[in-house]
C-alpha cells in the first residue's frame, strides 16, 4: 500500500485542480410530477435524496397539479390510467483506458496476431452498451414501475419492475415484481446510494470503488418479488429471487433465494445518518439455459436444472446533507461474506474451462468507503477506497485463485452542464495482492445525456 498511498498524495492536487457530478435519472418522472430532476436527486442524478426515496417507495405514483400526468378515472367503473405515457432515454458514452489491467485469471491480455494489448488496456469506447430507453411512472392510482430496453452484445434486452404501494402512516407498504439482467436482486425497491442497487452509487467505475458491487451482491441478473415497508425513519424489505434473467421466460425448479434488508435513518441537524444491514441465504434451481442462454441448442451440454447457492451478508452506512455549505455524501459498505456455489458446474459448461457465472465457487469479503463533496450544484469531487479478498477455493478454475484480491483508490470529478447532462472522469490506482501481479491504473470518462 506504500506505493498506492504515494500515488494518492501526488494525484490529490491534480484532482483538486480539475474537479464532478453524475446522471442516470429518468426524465419521465419529471414530466409526471412537473418537478425538476434535482428534487429527487442528491448532488447528481445517480443518487437519490429523501424525497427521491419516497417517490420510489410510492411505486412512482406521486404527481402534482402542475404535472402533465393526470388520471382518467372512469365514470361507472374505476379506471385510473394516466393520460400521458411517460417515456425517456438515457444515452451514455464511455471511454475506459487501463495501464496493465488484468483479466479474471490475472493475465494482461495480448492479441494473438499483433501482440498489442486489448480491451481496456487498449482503450475502449462504449456508446450503446449502457444506454437505455425507459417507459416509466404511474400506471394507475397505486401502481407504477419502469420498463427498460437496452442493448447487450448486439441483442435487445428487456427488463423492468412493477410496484403496488399504499400509504401507511408516514410511509408506504408495497410489493414489487422485477426482472433485470444487470442491477442485482435488491434493485426492485432499494433506494439508498450505497451500491446495493447498481444504479445508485457514487462512482461510474463500480467494481473498483464499491464493496457491494465488487462482491457481486448489488449487480447481475435477478428475477424476483419483494414486499416492503417504509416509515418516517425506518425501511424494511423481504424478498426472494432467481439469479437469472431471460426475456423469453425462466424455467425454474420451484425454488428461490430469500433475502432481507433493514435500514434506520437518524436526522442530525443538516445531515441524515442511515445505518443498514442486509443478507441472503438459500439455493435457487433453474434451467442451465435460463442462467446462460449460450447453452440453448448446445450439443455438449443437455438442458437440466442447476442449483446456485448464495450465502451473503453485509452492513452499510450513508451520511448525507450539507457540510460547510457543501452538498456531502459519505457511504461505507462492509461485506464480511459473499459466497456463491454451483451444484453441478459440469452442466454450465459449453466448452472446456468455460464455466458460467462469476464468481462460481468464490467466497469474497470486501470493504469500501467513498466521499463526495459538491461546493456548487453543478460540480463536485469524490474519492473512494476499496479492498477485496477472494478466499474461494476455485476448484474448477484454479488460475482464478486470489486474482480478485486488491486494494484500490479512486479519485473522481463530476460536472453537470444541465440537470440532465453530466460529465464524469475517474482515475483508479489498483494494487493487486497476489504475488506476481503488478499494480495498474484505470482512467474512465463518461458523458450522460437523459431526456
Amino acid at each position: 500500500m506504500k506505493k498506492l498511498r504515494q500515488s494518492l498524495l501526488l494525484s490529490i492536487p491534480i484532482l483538486l485542480f480539475t474537479l464532478v457530478q453524475d446522471a442516470s435519472a429518468v426524465p419521465a418522472f419529471a414530466r409526471q410530477t412537473g418537478l425538476e430532476c434535482m428534487m429527487c436527486h442528491a448532488q447528481n442524478q445517480t443518487k437519490l435524496n429523501s424525497f427521491g426515496r419516497d417517490f420510489a417507495r410510492s411505486a412512482y405514483t406521486m404527481s402534482t397539479e402542475s404535472g402533465s400526468q393526470s388520471l382518467i378515472d372512469g365514470e361507472k367503473l374505476g379506471l385510473g390510467i394516466p393520460m400521458v405515457l411517460n417515456m425517456s432515454m438515457m444515452l451514455k458514452g464511455r471511454y475506459d483506458k487501463s495501464n496493465g489491467a488484468i483479466n479474471g485469471k490475472g493475465l494482461i491480455l495480448e492479441s494473438s496476431t499483433t501482440g498489442d494489448s486489448i480491451d481496456a488496456n487498449r482503450g475502449v469506447y462504449e456508446v450503446f452498451k449502457t444506454s437505455t430507453l425507459n417507459i416509466a411512472g404511474r400506471m394507475s392510482e397505486n401502481v407504477g414501475g419502469i420498463i427498460e430496453f437496452r442493448e447487450k452484445e448486439g441483442k435487445a434486452i428487456f427488463g423492468g419492475k412493477v410496484a403496488v404501494a399504499f400509504e401507511t402512516g408516514d410511509g408506504y407498504t408495497g410489493l414489487v415484481v422485477n426482472s433485470t439482467n444487470n442491477y442485482g436482486p435488491f434493485s426492485g425497491i432499494e433506494s439508498y446510494n450505497t451500491g446495493l442497487n447498481k444504479t445508485l452509487r457514487q462512482f461510474e467505475n463500480h467494481k473498483l470503488t464499491n464493496a457491494i458491487q465488487a462482491s457481486d451482491l448489488g449487480s447481475g441478473p435477478a428475477t424476483g418479488v419483494q414486499v416492503y415497508y417504509s416509515g418516517y425513519n425506518f425501511f424494511a424489505t423481504l424478498g426472494a429471487y432467481v439469479p437469472a434473467h431471460n426475456s423469453d421466460g425462466i424455467d425454474i425448479g420451484g425454488s428461490m433465494i430469500p433475502y432481507a434488508r433493514l435500514a434506520y435513518e437518524v436526522p442530525m441537524n443538516d445531515m441524515t445518518l442511515i445505518i443498514g444491514a442486509f443478507g441472503m441465504h438459500g439455493t435457487a434451481k433453474a434451467s442451465n439455459t435460463s442462467y446462460y442462454t449460450g447453452l440453448i441448442g448446445s450439443v455438449n451440454t443437455p438442458q437440466a436444472l442447476v442449483g446456485v447457492k448464495k450465502e451473503a451478508y453485509g452492513f452499510d452506512l450513508q451520511l448525507e446533507g450539507t457540510l460547510q455549505e457543501m452538498s456531502t455524501l459519505l457511504t461505507i459498505a462492509i461485506i464480511p461474506k459473499s459466497k456463491t456455489t454451483l451444484s453441478d458446474p459440469a452442466l454450465m459448461v459449453d466448452e472446456p474451462n468455460k464455466i458460467y457465472g462469476e464468481p462460481e465457487d468464490a467466497e469474497m469479503s470486501s470493504y469500501s468507503i467513498d466521499l463526495s463533496l459538491s461546493p456548487r450544484p453543478n460540480w463536485g469531487v469524490k474519492i473512494a477506497y476499496l479492498t477485496v479478498n477472494d478466499t474461494g477455493p476455485h476448484y474448477y478454475l484454479l488460475d482464478k485463485i486470489d486474482v480478485k484480491d486488491k486494494d484500490a483508490v479512486t479519485l473522481g470529478f463530476d460536472y453537470s452542464f444541465r440537470q440532465n447532462i453530466k460529465f464524469t472522469m475517474e482515475y483508479s490506482m489498483v494494487e493487486p495482492k497476489k504475488e506476481g501481479i503488478e499494480n495498474f491504473t484505470d482512467l474512465l470518462s463518461a458523458l450522460t445525456i437523459s431526456f
